[in-house]
Formats: C-alpha cells, sequence, structure tokens
C-alpha cells in the first residue's frame, strides 16, 4: 500500500496509525514525526514562508485568493513515479494545501488512479471522524478506535475538572500577529474544554480578522499567541509586530503577565490528535490549582518572563 499525504495534519494521524512507511510523499510543510522528512516532496511552491513575516505572508495569501492563483503547485512527474494507491487531501484551507480542484485535474493527467481521501475536519468531533474515516479506508481501523478513545476519554477527564468552574477567566487565541486574527474551526471548542470562555460564541467557525478595539473591549484575563503554522521561535522573531502597540497594558492579560506564546504548529494549527496536546496546555495555564500537567519544554513560553530573562541578560 503505497499512500501520498497533501495535509500535515493528516500525515500526523497516518504515522500514528502506523502507517509511516506506507507513506511515499508528503509536502514541504510535514515535519512530524522529525522521520518523516526522509519522505518524497511532491508539493512545492516558489514562496519561502519561512523568509516572511506575517504582514508579508497575510499580503501573499490575500493576493493569491483574489487573483485565484495557487500558492502550491503539485510534483506530477514524482506522483507519477510514486504511483500512490491512495492520496490523502483536504479542503478546508487552500492556504495549507492544495484544493480539491487541483486534486481532480491531477487525477486526470496520471495514468494511474488513486483512491482520494479528503479530510477537513473543523472540530474536534470532525478530527476524530476523520482518524476513524482513514482508519477504516486503510485497514487499521482498531488503532484508529483506540486513538479516538484516547482523546475522549482524556477530553471527559479534563472537563470533570473544568465544567464546574464559576468564575471561568476570559481566553483569547491569536491566530495571526498582523493583522490580529482570533483562531477558529477547533481552537475555540479547546478553549471550552479547558474552562475558559472564548471572544465568539460557539465553535467551528472560521478565523476571524478583529481590530485592537475589540481585542480591547473583550479584555482577556489569558492570551496565548499561536500563529498559524509557527513555533515559539519563529513567533519570538515577530512578536514586536505586537508589542510596539502602546495600549497593551489596557489589555487584563497583558497587564497581569498573562500572555503566552505556545507551539502553534505541533499543537494547535493542524487537525490531528495532537491537539489534545493543546487542550491539556490551556487547561494547565488557566486553571492551574486543579489540572496539573508537565507540558513539553519548548511548548509553551510565558512572554512577560521571557522579555524580563532579555533584559537582564543583555
Amino acid at each position: 500500500m503505497r499512500i501520498i499525504s497533501l495535509l500535515p495534519g493528516a500525515t500526523e494521524i497516518l504515522c500514528e496509525l502506523g502507517l509511516e512507511d506506507n507513506i511515499f510523499g508528503v509536502t514541504n510543510e510535514c515535519k512530524y514525526p522529525s522521520s518523516i522528512n526522509l519522505k518524497e516532496k511532491v508539493l512545492s511552491t516558489e514562496v519561502n514562508f519561512d523568509e516572511l513575516n506575517s504582514i508579508e505572508i497575510d499580503k501573499i495569501i490575500n493576493e493569491s485568493i483574489n487573483t485565484n492563483k495557487p500558492i502550491f503547485s503539485l510534483d506530477i512527474n514524482k506522483i507519477e513515479e510514486i504511483r500512490p494507491d491512495f492520496i490523502v487531501t483536504q479542503d478546508l484551507c487552500e492556504v495549507c494545501a492544495v484544493s480539491s480542484k487541483e486534486i481532480n485535474e491531477l487525477l486526470g493527467k496520471l495514468t494511474c488512479k488513486p483512491q482520494i481521501i479528503e479530510t477537513s475536519p473543523t472540530s474536534i468531533k470532525g478530527i476524530n471522524d476523520s482518524i476513524i474515516n482513514i482508519s477504516q479506508i486503510l485497514g487499521v481501523n482498531k488503532i484508529g478506535e483506540r486513538i479516538v478513545d484516547k482523546i475522549n476519554s482524556d477530553i471527559k477527564t479534563i472537563t470533570s475538572i473544568t465544567k464546574d468552574n464559576i468564575d471561568k477567566p476570559r481566553v483569547f487565541c491569536m491566530d495571526w500577529l498582523d493583522p490580529i486574527y482570533s483562531a477558529g474551526h477547533w481552537v475555540p471548542e479547546m478553549v471550552t474544554i479547558a474552562g475558559g470562555l472564548n471572544m465568539n460564541e460557539g465553535h467551528d467557525v472560521n478565523s476571524q480578522k478583529i481590530s485592537f478595539e475589540q481585542l480591547l473591549e473583550f479584555a482577556p484575563h489569558f492570551i496565548f499567541i499561536m500563529p498559524c503554522g509557527y513555533n515559539i521561535e519563529r513567533t519570538l522573531n515577530e512578536i514586536n509586530i505586537l508589542l510596539e502597540n502602546p495600549e497593551l497594558n489596557k489589555i487584563p492579560a497583558f497587564n497581569n503577565g498573562q500572555v503566552y506564546i505556545v507551539d502553534a504548529y505541533s499543537y494547535f494549527s493542524k487537525p490531528s490528535h495532537r491537539i489534545l496536546e493543546g487542550i491539556k496546555i490551556i487547561a494547565r495555564t488557566i486553571n492551574g490549582k486543579n489540572y496539573k500537567y508537565n507540558p513539553e519544554p519548548d511548548a509553551i513560553l510565558n512572554l512577560q518572563n521571557y522579555m524580563h530573562f532579555e533584559f537582564f541578560a543583555g
């Protein structure tokens, strides 16, 4: 069985299902587990996002949307050489991967006819459903069921601790630095499970661009900075875009030192089982007295503590 994954979250799921050896092609954004870097890259782009900041990336994405010009392109020759039995893709975000239109065009050019597995979850239930669906199609349904049972069991444990909290803190998850975006899809649900209140009511909605005035009005007690696809190091490289605003201390979270940078790429941006770690990170941070958990060393960073350390370290 030969699989091509055109979505980083799906690559993570496939590996968790024990199918890493069956993956023969991935995207340049598929980076976990680290061994996946050895796989053939079948997707390319002329834009090096690693060299751009959030303002520049936002401009390129908007231009792509307005001109209907795709950001990514598939290497048909490599895909033809691989001759996959399955291609896993999505139809959720054209910034993250190729569109379904491009996949359909690809199929018309290939001599092999792989089965397309589309996974486009926008909620935690959707993520669980996608794990079950992929595992059933690929013949490892028992493993998929165990993964989903683990997710649901841990969420139930966290909810049992946080659901009855009377004074739930207001939590803002920042999906982009400039312009500021409020994180959507599964992230608001993650906050609710962790025991916080979201800016936007309801779940399963797209990330929303907001004004700084709206952020001031919401007055969050906690802010989690999680630019889509960024790790902590990359966010720190651009944090001055946010810190240059002289009115930040009007926000309770900034005033009280409750602003955190998290590893968005690993635990928040992608619809995979690893969002469970993201829920635990938020729950441990906003409900530290009741929920004890030790996240990975590079998963979360208190911004105020980091700035103090940098100041004294010179």
